[in-house]
């Protein structure tokens, strides 16, 4: 069995400063942020009550008021009620998200420059500081039409890495050809004609992005996913540059938060532990070809007594194709079992078909 979890190393000065470790979710996501340690660096200190009124009146516009969903962003106590909850929660997304690639890829990474296109209060910014062990000269770049947004992106990285470079602007319009290009819930908001105006302009080596998990923006999201394949690969989630074979292809993370954020997630009625995402990773098209041997978990179907099904999508033939896998238990061990009991849409399998069971494949895992 091949899962492709990051080398993501966290020092214990780091753990105590600002992460805690979740005992019960080691293979995913396994890093928290509490309210004790967030609530310093917002801009404003609100009371437990204060919060959870701001932030079911903000989960209100995202549902269901469309039309003001910019109203948050105009006052300091709405984006610290949004920080406290949002960046907490959305944190092990990108943990998620990087432990999906290839050791030279993260390598590949740490040095660059990292353009956080509409950055927000700094949510994947300084997820990415966290988790990526960038030096502190490394360029970071927080972009958001929010100015009490970027104030608050400042607070939290300077809060967190004080002696690290981080800069902030309302727009940027410069070719940065050896930057990473990062979108976090903002192609949502900016429509993805803008999002590829950025792309275009900035010339990134590679491009992310981490978006709601809705049936709604992936057709979007592919239209681009076309654009960018003239100048890139990708790297996750599909295992080639064919055609999508879906209509609907997202990621689950089903995640543990610290007990702080489980109250406040109680308090507002909000369910933060399934976190439904959207992600891809792209790589400037090079002379050395991308080359992903392991099938990506599109959906779970089920666990009986002797097996776990699933629906894979993975390259037959040099094609994009959508199959229904059965992985049989007695090839697994009981961590192994238990593993793939907690396992999310969007992990990665290697494995080699045996035979095929009417409309299935039995595979081993390799």
């Amino acid at each position: 069995m091949v899962h492709q979890f990051a080398n993501i190393s966290i020092s214990e000065k780091d753990k105590k400063m600002t992460l805690k470790k979740n005992e019960s979710d080691r293979a995913f996501g396994p890093f928290s942020l509490s309210l004790e340690q967030i609530r310093p660096h917002l801009l404003v200190n609100i009371s437990e009550p204060e919060m959870v009124k701001l932030i079911i009146e903000m989960s209100a516009k995202f549902t269901k008021k469309r039309d003001q969903i910019s109203d948050y962003v105009l006052e300091h106590r709405h984006v610290s009620a949004y920080t406290a909850f949002y960046l907490t929660t959305n944190i092990p997304k990108l943990h998620f998200l990087l432990s999906k690639l290839p050791g030279d890829v993260l390598d590949d990474f740490k040095n660059r420059p990292f353009i956080d296109m509409g950055s927000g209060p700094g949510t994947f910014s300084l997820a990415w500081k966290m988790l990526m062990k960038t030096p502190g000269h490394v360029e970071m770049i927080g972009v958001d039409h929010s100015q009490i947004m970027l104030d608050q992106a400042t607070k939290i990285m300077n809060g967190f890495f004080p002696k690290d470079k981080f800069q902030t602007v309302r727009k940027f319009e410069e070719q940065k050809s050896n930057s990473i290009l990062f979108f976090g819930h903002s192609i949502n908001e900016m429509g993805r004609q803008k999002a590829q105006d950025h792309i275009m302009t900035i010339d990134p080596e590679y491009v992310m992005w981490i978006e709601p998990g809705t049936s709604e923006i992936f057709p979007e999201l592919i239209k681009l996913r076309d654009v960018m394949l003239d100048h890139y690969d990708v790297l996750y989630p599909c295992p080639g540059n064919a055609a999508c074979p879906n209509e609907w292809c997202h990621q689950v993370l089903r995640i543990t938060h610290d007990p702080s954020i489980e109250r406040l997630s109680q308090l507002v009625s909000l369910d933060r532990k399934i976190l439904p995402m959207t992600a891809h990773v792209y790589r400037r098209k090079s002379k050395t070809p991308v080359v992903i041997s392991a099938a990506t978990v599109i959906r779970y179907i089920q666990e009986t007594k002797f097996s776990f099904e699933y629906e894979v999508c993975h390259l037959v033939e040099g094609q994009n194709k959508n199959s229904i896998i059965e992985i049989q238990k007695k090839q697994l061990t009981k961590d192994e079992i238990k593993h793939f009991k907690n396992s999310n849409v969007g992990d990665r399998l290697s494995f080699e078909v045996e035979k095929m069971v009417g409309e299935k494949l039995r595979v081993k895992l390799l």
